[in-house]
């Protein structure tokens, strides 16, 4: 049986909770940070909460973003580079060997997958509240939504990641070194080699975004930052991340984020 009482505590003071064939973990990275290359020796199933991070892996590589699951197969090599403003999420540990008699979660659980606002997530979302719930019976709520998690995933396979040819990884390095200029995407095509069309299609089908929305995530994402860490004016902070105007600046922001530049500041400054 669980012991409801010690569990929550657990969680509470180290961000950890054993469930039978679970150890879910709720994360925090700071912004900018790195996490080395390493692997898992079960397979994980990741969500973003807040922030997010690029991982890599054999030539390979995603952004996960607010909302973005993933699942990453034991022992397969990767890396993350985290985004600019500090990332929040839950890690769950799978235990392979637990889920053997079903063979559809025992093949999900050894494929990389990734998907976006999708039906998984929510009930991942729904797992994270009941895990901050004080509730005695949380737990077991926990347990059976970790369970319908692998049952969605399994029912339902998301999309497989895809090795992006060498031109479209070098595209996305220029898109995040040069974010905050005016360049196009026929620039970046003309610079990798391909025709901007093939280009605009190859991005929204390994990366999920266009390169538009590429852009203004990784401007707001900088200006996140600077609001936090810096007391420059709200107009040179729009101006720095590659914003025309304050206005424009206020109106992305607050799409992407919720709040305004201001209230964002307010709250976290």
């Amino acid at each position: 049986m669980l012991n409801t009482r010690a569990d929550r505590a657990r969680l509470r003071t180290t961000g950890t909770v054993r469930l039978p064939g679970f150890v879910l973990n709720l994360g925090v990275h700071s912004p900018g940070s790195l996490l080395p290359q390493h692997m898992h020796d079960d397979p994980t199933i990741c969500y973003v909460l807040r922030g997010g991070f690029t991982e890599h892996w054999r030539g390979s590589a995603a952004d996960c973003v607010s909302e973005t699951l993933k699942v990453t197969p034991a022992g397969e090599l990767h890396w993350n580079r985290f985004s600019t403003v500090e990332t929040r999420g839950l890690r769950m540990d799978v235990d392979r060997d637990h889920f053997a008699d079903s063979r559809s979660i025992f093949r999900v659980l050894d494929e990389r997958m990734h998907s976006h606002a999708s039906a998984a997530g929510d009930i991942a979302k729904r797992l994270v509240y009941e895990l901050a719930s004080d509730d005695d019976t949380a737990l077991v709520a926990a347990e059976g939504l970790a369970l319908e998690l692998l049952v969605e995933l399994s029912r339902e396979p998301l999309p497989r990641m895809t090795r992006p040819p060498r031109w479209l990884l070098e595209a996305d390095e220029l898109v995040h070194e040069a974010y905050a200029t005016r360049f196009s995407i026929g620039d970046i095509a003309r610079t990798v080699g391909v025709e901007p069309a093939t280009l605009a299609r190859a991005y929204r089908r390994v990366f999920g975004c266009t390169v538009g929305e590429r852009i203004r995530r990784l401007r707001v994402n900088h200006a996140a930052g600077a609001l936090v860490e810096t007391r420059e004016p709200l107009s040179a902070i729009a101006l720095n991340a590659g914003f025309y105007d304050q206005p424009h600046f206020t109106n992305i922001f607050r799409r992407y984020v919720g709040v305004t530049p201001a209230e964002y500041r307010a709250r976290l400054g």
